[in-house]
């Protein structure tokens, strides 16, 4: 398990929740998983993947 999934999060308590990996790389094009159960990609590169992580997570914070 990754050292990041080891610990809480800001204001988790009790029990660490299962996480998993949001990045992958499927033909060597990037994706990335969301809660919505809709993966998001494909992108050509990692760095484009996390640019569209950035926006899709502002995006939903900003939606009521």
């Amino acid at each position: 398990m990754n050292a990041v999934y080891s610990i809480n999060r800001f204001n988790e308590q009790g029990r660490i929740p299962v996480r998993s990996e949001r990045f992958y790389q499927n033909n060597n094009e990037w994706y990335f998983s969301v809660r919505a159960g809709l993966d998001q990609g494909p992108y050509k590169t990692f760095e484009e993947a996390r640019q569209a992580l950035t926006l899709y997570i502002k995006e939903s914070l900003s939606t009521p």
